[in-house]
């Protein structure tokens, strides 16, 4: 096969010379007239879906289009989909999609370990980046949909620190709706987990929807020690609710208590002659809750000039409160004797404010045969962070033979100095979507600005950066068939990286992705077949002349490249299969100065993984009835540490869940890794990297009630 950026080059060479063709031979009137053939019927909360299968979303333009005419990969994860999969975390969730390895449960939601196509990815809400992802981030009842967008966004999304990298998961949240109903569910099951959960909508007038959901969990793991409570509160209000101009008020309120948990090490678990329990908790069992919190106030405001001009103008407040608690060990190996490693009292405090405005307008117009959509417009986004990390070392412990845990007392020595952020964004774009007979083209330009500033008391130094750089997005779709079409794209982006102390001036990182693949959309069957490559380049890298190894310089270079597989079928009947594959190649191209040679791979990205999900649906057309489906989620090895010196083994596990509906009542049946698999999950981020025993068998029962 030849390289992406060769097949995309060409492929958008072909296309730009059948559109210079074509307007060649239009000698029709080039006035303006209203645009019909691109015009969405039926969009809902930015969306036309029926059951697994997305025909149109706009989170991936922010206009509405047709998924076969946009040149891009986009999954959607569909409500229907979430509810049958009866899915109770993010991780879980994007299983259904290609490349995509999710957070871990049981981390501290302080940071975001979230990857697609092999590198970081940002989790977004309604379009707003939510930076970190403090808060309950697995709460489900408040979720509409799923949106994923592969690869650098830098168009559309440019919020928190710069250009999402691997891509963006865009959380479209529930809104008010034109109607009266109340749902309420409560989830028991094993490691005595409990949900209980709320929907209630209210149409209070002709133009003023009130809608408020919310959930809490409170459960036990695997794991010793640990319990888990988190709970989520989304009230909502839309003023104006079928007139030209509308108003939607969000708030959102999510907290997370558990234990930090830090997985385990590398040698006792994946390597070495001896054993870690995979139960074993690290560290005093009484040690204190960790926590994190989230308040976000959110308005968006829509406004229709006519039947061809909108604008969608949004503004989010957010607060994030973070206290890591942890008695912890810094090695993948004992550092004290054959199975002994050292321990260290820690504390992290943190918080971040976020101010995050976006403001486009949208215009249909037509001219001599060619359809067009504009979208032009603007983004602020500005995050103040405050953290520090104090830490004392305690003792050791033998992890094979453990004994008792020194008490966790709070640490007094500041291990990383006082550091007080500011990150902000901006930029202004313009994107133009053209269409002619079987041709449908895309091109953007954002004027993208960075400006960084981080003060380390501690440290007595001050880092800034700042930059301003035209990115540039194209992308063209051709319909081979009615069902084929045919795809390529370019994009550029540019961001900074948070929470690194640098001994040089940094710089601030580029990406470049070419994407180039085919569509298939049919009344039974779609999804799309992909090849990428992205290269990412001014990565931060520990600086080797920092004995102490605190600092980095932004050296680094990365590429990931490989080949996604996403299919829906839908036959019409009680049938439904959603499928998933992915190749994925993503490694250093450059060395690390006495670290990781040029070569090695990146951790936690597994060269090949893929899923598929079989549901059987009898219910009648008044939702009575029953369902069942069962899914099979399998990954190949991936390294824990960029070394590439320890790798977890590949793994498959089985879900089923099943379903009876009547009167209203939903009473579903879940069980998850059906066969009590045994495997292990790299804990991508922690100190180096870690190792996570993966979830045993977990049997979960629901009874929901509308009224």
């Amino acid at each position: 096969m030849k390289h992406p950026l060769k097949l995309a080059g060409l492929l958008l060479a072909s296309t730009s010379l059948c559109a210079t063709s074509a307007l060649a031979q239009e000698t029709t009137d080039l006035g303006t007239v209203t645009l019909d053939t691109l015009t969405v019927e039926g969009l809902e909360n930015g969306a036309v879906i029926d059951g697994y299968r997305a025909d149109t979303v706009s989170s991936a333009t922010r206009t509405a289009t047709p998924l076969q005419q946009t040149p891009q990969s986009v999954q959607v994860l569909s409500p229907e989909l979430l509810k049958d999969q009866a899915v109770t975390s993010m991780s879980e969730a994007l299983g259904n999609v290609s490349g995509a390895q999710g957070t871990i449960p049981l981390q501290t939601p302080a940071f975001e370990s979230t990857l697609l196509r092999g590198f970081p990815a940002e989790f977004y809400r309604d379009g707003i980046t939510t930076y970190i992802n403090t808060g309950d981030a697995n709460a489900m009842a408040g979720v509409e949909r799923i949106d994923v967008l592969k690869g650098p966004n830098a168009i559309l999304y440019g919020g928190g620190v710069g250009t999402p990298l691997g891509g963006v998961v865009n959380i479209v949240t529930k809104k008010p709706e034109p109607e009266n109903f109340s749902t309420f569910g409560l989830t028991y099951g094993s490691n005595t987990y409990v949900e209980p959960s709320f929907d209630i909508n209210r149409k209070l007038s002709d133009t003023v929807l009130f809608r408020m959901n919310g959930s809490y969990v409170r459960s036990e793991v695997d794991q010793d020690v640990i319990q888990t409570d988190r709970y989520s509160f989304s009230p909502s209000l839309t003023f104006g609710y079928g007139t030209n101009t509308r108003l939607t008020v969000e708030g959102y309120l999510s907290r997370w208590e558990q234990q930090e948990y830090q997985g385990l090490p590398a040698v006792g678990t994946v390597a070495g002659d001896f054993r870690i329990d995979r139960d074993l908790y690290i560290g005093d069992p009484n040690i204190p809750d960790s926590h994190t919190e989230t308040r976000k106030l959110t308005f968006t405001l829509e406004h229709d000039f006519n039947d061809q001009w909108s604008n969608r103008t949004q503004f989010r407040y957010g607060k994030n409160e973070v206290e890591q608690i942890t008695q912890l060990i810094v090695s993948n190996t004992p550092d004290m004797g054959l199975s002994e490693w050292s321990l260290y009292n820690s504390y992290v405090p943190g918080e971040q404010t976020e101010y995050s405005f976006n403001t486009s307008f949208e215009g249909r117009f037509s001219t001599g045969g060619w359809d067009h959509v504009l979208l032009f417009g603007a983004d602020y986004s500005r995050i103040e962070d405050y953290s520090l990390m104090y830490m004392d070392y305690v003792g050791t412990s033998d992890l094979a033979n453990p004994g008792e845990w020194p008490a966790w007392t709070m640490p007094s020595t500041l291990a990383m100095g006082e550091g007080n952020g500011t990150y902000t964004t901006s930029g202004a774009f313009v994107q133009m979507q053209s269409s002619i007979g079987r041709l449908h083209l895309l091109g953007g330009l954002r004027l993208a600005q960075l400006k960084t500033v981080y003060d380390s008391e501690g440290y007595g130094r001050r880092d800034t950066l700042e930059k301003t750089r035209l990115l540039p997005r194209i992308g063209a779709v051709y319909d081979l068939t009615d069902q084929w079409s045919a795809f390529a794209s370019y994009s550029e982006g540019m961001k900074a990286n948070a929470f690194y102390f640098y001994s040089s001036t940094p710089k601030p990182e580029f990406s470049r992705q070419a994407e180039i693949g085919l569509k298939y959309g049919s009344d039974t069957l779609s999804g799309s077949i992909a090849a990428f490559r992205i290269a990412r380049e001014n990565v931060p890298v520990t600086d080797p002349n920092d004995a102490m190894m605190l600092t980095s310089i932004t050296e680094g270079q990365q590429r990931s490249q490989g080949i996604e597989l996403d299919a829906v079928w839908q036959p019409g009947g009680a049938w439904k299969v959603m499928a998933n594959y992915a190749y994925t190649d993503a490694e250093l191209t450059a060395d690390i100065p006495m670290g990781a040679p040029s070569g090695s791979k990146l951790p936690g990205v597994p060269r090949h993984s893929g899923g598929i999900w079989v549901d059987y649906d009898a219910r009648l057309d008044n939702g009575d009835g029953w369902r069942a489906g069962a899914g099979l989620h399998a990954v190949s090895s991936s390294w824990i540490d960029q070394a590439n010196t320890y790798e977890t083994g590949g793994y498959a596990t089985v879900n089923t869940s099943a379903s009876y509906v009547r009167g209203g009542t939903t009473y579903t049946l879940a069980v998850k890794n059906l066969f009590d698999r045994e495997y292990d999950l790299p804990m991508y981020g922690y100190m180096g990297g870690r190792v996570v025993p993966g979830a045993e068998r977990q049997i979960l029962l629901n009874i929901s009630k509308r009224f």
